[in-house]
């Protein structure tokens, strides 16, 4: 069973930092194809402050109206984000996912942030162990056949 860790390892890790405008934070999200973004802020080391969500941009600043290139993206993130550890299994990550409906979650590893997991990631995950299974099962069956 795979782990979160392996699960993203090849994936680039993609972040805005605090104090951006969200309207630069948002041609980022564009630029490189992504629904969510860990906020991170600069003091010693980078620390997570928030995520930023399509979800975010949608009910937060277009339905309120605001002035996207004048807004920080600090004032309209997800400030309470839920974390889960490199460790944990994907089926686990999927669980909490749905339990506290969300699509993209922060991985972390001890006190580092090495990643960020979505629902499209997870699924594609699911879907390559199903054609496993299934290629399994049809090589048993013309064995056996």
């Amino acid at each position: 069973m795979k782990t979160l860790k392996e699960l993203i390892k090849d994936k680039p890790f993609h972040f805005v930092k605090s104090g951006m405008t969200v309207i630069e934070v948002a041609k980022f999200m564009g630029l490189h194809n992504i629904g969510a973004v860990p906020v991170l802020e600069q003091s010693e080391t980078l620390k997570l402050s928030g995520i930023f969500s399509e979800r975010d941009l949608l009910r937060r600043c277009i339905a309120a109206d605001m002035d996207l290139e004048k807004t920080i993206v600090d004032s309209v993130m997800t400030k309470k984000v839920i974390l889960i550890e490199a460790h944990d299994s994907p089926e686990y990550c999927m669980q909490i996912m749905k339990q506290e409906n969300i699509r993209h979650i922060p991985v972390i590893e001890g006190k580092d942030l090495i990643g960020i997991v979505s629902m499209r990631d997870l699924m594609l995950y699911d879907i390559i162990l199903k054609e496993e299974k299934i290629e399994l099962l049809n090589s048993y069956i013309q064995f056996n056949g």
